[in-house]
């Protein structure tokens, strides 16, 4: 009887560890995806901060280059 009992709680200990397991393989995907999408999120907030291209117009309340200016016009491009 005794060695049912051992045989029993082993196997649910091992399905308890399958299903662990299972879950962890799916948490990380979901990690690594978000891992990804905040990576693009970061390129895409640091491109563009420089502004070599752009034309400061006037006086007012825009920044362009560490100036306050009325009007800022930047290239646009489709590369």
């Amino acid at each position: 009887m005794k060695k049912k009992t051992v045989l029993k709680l082993l196997f649910i200990a091992s399905c308890l560890v399958a299903v662990v397991a299972v879950c962890s393989l799916f948490y990380n995907n979901e990690t690594s995806t978000l891992d990804s999408l905040a990576f693009q999120n970061v390129e895409a907030l640091a491109s563009g901060e420089n502004d070599d291209n752009a034309i400061c117009v006037g006086y007012g309340s825009v920044d362009c280059r560490t100036y306050k200016v009325k009007y800022k016009v930047t290239d646009f491009s489709l590369d």
